[in-house]
């Protein structure tokens, strides 16, 4: 599955013009909400974290210094440069993973890879909402039973809300920034396939910034079904692998009869019923 929504080569190239001018664009300090998503990683035994939209790393640091392995996205490779050279400097290439992508395409991980997922104020840039329901289910995807999903963005109490052009829905440009900003209901349904645990306000930078900070987890279900791909996955791997074996060799002209016929009796015979 893909988004139709293209990125907007405006907006990426505003993006890669900011991190390129300045190494620490929006400070050298961890972000608050780091700091307190690190403190829930700690308390649900963390280990490994996917950090979507991560800038030139600030959180980034916070997250590999205290142990956790990170893998680092953002779309803006000048951030994902300053990322790999900080990590290099640091000696932390160990834990820190960086590259560029596009989350309005499918993440390029397999399913149940992360136990949390964190992003500060990414779901509320140029992403219309489809968009953002697109990536929470690549999040939901790409976590382990039970993994959390914590993100921030701007509210509709953030005293900007609805100035500047407005673009579509809540998506307003200011100055050569576009900010989607979101709602309680919003937050709420895009909510689905997780256990949505908390919904909080925070406010940050000298604007200040107001912004809604949730946390989910992803619901474990005890069968495999829709909602645990990872139990799914792994059951029906290798009954897909051996119909993927039986179709190719019963297809017309690809064996002689009498040896179709060997197949199907040792196929019969290996689950169990009768030829």
């Amino acid at each position: 599955m893909t988004s139709e929504h293209k990125s907007n080569p405006e907006q990426k190239t505003h993006w890669e013009a900011v991190f390129s001018q300045k190494a620490a664009f929006f400070g050298e300090e961890p972000s608050d909400f780091a700091k307190k998503s690190l403190d829930l990683f700690r308390r649900e035994d963390v280990h490994s974290v996917l950090e979507l939209g991560c800038g030139q790393g600030r959180d980034t640091f916070l997250f590999a210094r205290s142990g956790l392995r990170v893998t680092a996205l953002d779309y803006a490779e000048a951030a994902v440069a300053e990322i790999r050279k900080r990590a290099a400097a640091d000696r932390l290439s160990a834990l820190v993973i960086a590259q560029s992508h596009d989350v309005r395409q499918p993440l390029p991980f397999p399913d149940c890879g992360f136990d949390a997922c964190y992003s500060h104020m990414l779901l509320c840039m140029e992403l219309s909402t489809a968009e953002i329901a697109f990536l929470l289910g690549e999040i939901l995807r790409v976590l382990r039973p039970g993994g959390l999903a914590v993100y921030s963005v701007r509210s509709d109490l953030d005293k900007h809300y609805r100035t500047g052009i407005q673009l579509g829905e809540d998506i307003y440009k200011i100055g050569g920034f576009v900010v989607h900003f979101f709602t309680e209901e919003k937050i709420k349904k895009l909510a689905k396939g997780y256990d949505l645990s908390v919904i909080d306000r925070l406010k940050e930078g000298s604007l200040p910034r107001d912004l809604y900070c949730v946390t989910m987890r992803k619901r474990a279900v005890s069968e495999a079904s829709q909602d645990n791909p990872c139990k799914e996955n792994t059951m029906s791997a290798p009954l897909n692998r051996f119909q993927d074996f039986m179709d190719a060799s019963l297809a017309p002209g690809v064996l002689d009869q009498k040896t179709k016929q060997l197949v199907a009796l040792g196929a019969a015979l290996a689950v169990g019923c009768d030829p």
